[in-house]
């Protein structure tokens, strides 16, 4: 599964790891991150096929494990392992129980609806999320997704057309903005985007990265290149957290050069 925002596919790698490493609190924990920081994405996540294979894998190797322990040491009700899967039941149930009054709340509840696939009554609670706040990018661009999955992409393509032209300040919208804009090949746009979202944060090594991505569609390459050498300092300041968004930003500035010596 393929991510644009290096920040958000640091956090599936945590989980993916966490999964295969059977540490399912710490798999527990990132995708609470990523359910709060990324609602319009996590119901993609928590649907996508590579997910639910790694779930199923995560799940075989709990059983075949168990079966290899002693009686004395079999996980018992109440265990750690067991109240790590009840806590996320729980806190999913706790959403849904809810009523809502902020469009966080809204969008935080239609994020779990959507993950249960209570597709309408999602979609019901991003619009009043947008009642609330007509401009919440995090709202229209969960509609979206909530749309697309439900295969109504006429639907999703007018939702994400009005998130192209709404205002955004806020980084993280602007970064959210700039994904959508390049999806629908507006590569001019989403490099404005990008650049505005600079001038708030211009060390930024996240939104410098989608910049040197979306340079590299825009064949500006040798401006990709150099702005990927500014991301990989960035990131290399603390490379033991970054190793994923390094290794890809070294890889999108190898395809820079590689089209710099075809120039």
């Amino acid at each position: 599964m393929d991510f644009n925002d290096p920040a958000l596919e640091h956090l599936v790698n945590k989980i993916t790891i966490a999964l295969q490493e059977n540490n399912r609190e710490e798999a527990a924990r990132y995708m609470d991150i990523i359910i709060e920081e990324y609602p319009e994405v996590a119901n993609i996540l928590m649907n996508s096929i590579e997910f639910q294979t790694l779930m199923a894998e995560n799940e075989e190797m709990a059983e075949n494990e168990s079966r290899a322990l002693s009686d004395e040491d079999i996980i018992k009700p109440g265990n750690s392992m067991e109240i790590d899967e009840q806590r996320v039941i729980d806190d999913m149930n706790a959403m849904l129980d809810i009523e809502p009054t902020t469009a966080q709340e809204f969008i935080q509840k239609g994020t779990v609806l959507t993950i249960t696939e209570q597709f309408e009554d999602a979609l019901d609670c991003f619009n009043n999320a947008l009642e609330l706040d007509p401009n919440n990018l995090s709202a229209l661009i969960s509609k979206g997704n909530t749309y697309e999955l439900m295969e109504n992409y006429e639907e999703a393509s007018k939702v994400y057309d009005i998130v192209m032209e709404v205002e955004a300040t806020d980084i993280y919208d602007l970064m959210s903005k700039g994904y959508v804009l390049e999806n629908h090949q507006r590569f001019d746009d989403a490099l404005k985007t990008y650049n505005k979202a600079l001038k708030s944060d211009k060390n930024n090594s996240n939104i410098l990265f989608l910049k040197g991505s979306c340079l590299i569609k825009l064949q500006k390459h040798q401006e990709a290149v150099d702005t990927l050498d500014e991301c990989i300092e960035r990131y290399s300041d603390n490379p033991y957290e970054t190793i994923f968004e390094l290794e890809n930003a070294y890889h999108n500035k190898g395809v820079a050069l590689h089209a710099l010596e075809e120039d």
